[in-house]
């Protein structure tokens, strides 16, 4: 019976440390994400993101396989690039350079199957 206590104490324990972990190694891009209100326009829905006005903006769940290199989606996010589109992102970025890199790392990997 013992065995039985231990061994079910230790599935609880995972299965509770174990999200909570993986959670926490995607914790700084999706933080600055929230910081910087880049929700108002943007969703992520594969990361539980939902965007906090009427503005439409594309979901970035599948961002990783979109943007062609973080460099890139630097200078789209600093208004030095264009968008496929043609168009350059709308907000002007005013966040700090740590909150800039933590998104472009959050973002470009966020990839679908």
């Amino acid at each position: 019976m013992r065995k039985w206590s231990a061994l079910l104490l230790l599935v609880v324990a995972a299965v509770w440390l174990v999200p909570a972990s993986l959670a926490a190694q995607d914790a700084p891009g999706k933080t600055a994400f929230m910081e910087n209100k880049c929700n108002q326009c943007h969703t992520v829905e594969s990361q539980g993101v939902e965007k906090t006005s009427k503005m439409t903006a594309p979901d970035l769940s599948d961002a990783g396989n979109m943007v062609e290199s973080a460099d890139w989606l630097k200078g789209f996010l600093m208004k030095e690039n264009a968008g496929p589109n043609g168009k350059k992102h709308l907000k002007t970025w005013s966040g700090t350079d740590d909150q800039l890199q933590a998104i472009i790392g959050w973002i470009t990997g966020l990839k679908k199957s």
